[in-house]
């Protein structure tokens, strides 16, 4: 087995062969919240809170026969407003943010347009080398927003009715971009289940995720603001 750290990934067994990963993941859990109002210095915000004001209950009536209209119930044009309102709220007061739960290719757009300011862009790799100790605001994903698609809205109904919702397929291809140009500080993972740990699997054994990579958005890039108080370890077979 090999344990994949931060910036390296090292035997911890003599079965070389395994083709098992052990990776530390935060847990989140269900008191989250209330452990991060105990950071000093960064306020986490979740832009779901924000979204749940805008609710529109008129497309809520119509889903039962056209569940894909679901996304509409918090629009991407309102997502947007708030994400763009907390951005420029942040750098105007000179505060540290975290958003959780973003959706959106245009999201990431102003982060990597901010990042490249602070010079956090490596051209030679086009990928962002971000020291999350730096910017004034950064921003996860919700694992769900990336397992699932518009498409499966027909499927699963509401199963897969989150808050924000799934959104088009372009927009999750986009989300795994960014992670993977590593923009995007952390995915955010609440309940941790056997089909998220299928799915994880899958993203490294198909190559869409690097290990390292992966390992840095399940836990050491938040290492880098504050040392979460609780972590636990997975194995992934590749």
């Amino acid at each position: 087995m090999k344990q994949v750290l931060k910036d390296r990934i090292i035997n911890i067994n003599k079965d070389l062969f395994d083709n098992k990963f052990l990776f530390e993941i935060i847990s989140w859990g269900l008191k989250c919240r209330e452990w991060f109002q105990t950071i000093p210095y960064l306020e986490i915000i979740y832009i779901s809170d924000l979204l749940e004001k805008r609710k529109n209950t008129e497309i809520l009536h119509k889903i039962k026969e056209k569940p894909a209209m679901y996304s509409n119930v918090y629009s991407s044009k309102d997502e947007l407003e708030i994400f763009t309102e907390l951005f420029e709220n942040a750098l105007k007061n000179n505060k540290r943010i975290h958003i959780v739960w973003i959706t959106l290719k245009e999201e990431v757009e102003i982060l990597e347009k901010y990042y490249d300011e602070l010079g956090f862009l490596r051209e030679d790799i086009n990928c962002f080398d971000v020291d999350f100790t730096v910017p004034l605001i950064t921003a996860s994903v919700c694992i769900e927003n990336i397992i699932w698609k518009w498409s499966d809205y027909k499927a699963y109904r509401e199963k897969i009715f989150f808050n924000p919702p799934i959104r088009e397929s372009w927009q999750v291809k986009a989300m795994f971009k960014w992670i993977n140009r590593w923009s995007i500080a952390w995915i955010y993972i609440k309940n941790f289940d056997e089909n998220i740990l299928k799915f994880l699997s899958n993203q490294v054994k198909e190559e869409n995720i690097l290990p390292i990579t992966l390992a840095k958005v399940l836990k050491y890039n938040f290492d880098d603001i504050w040392i979460f108080w609780k972590s636990e370890k997975i194995e992934i077979e590749y």
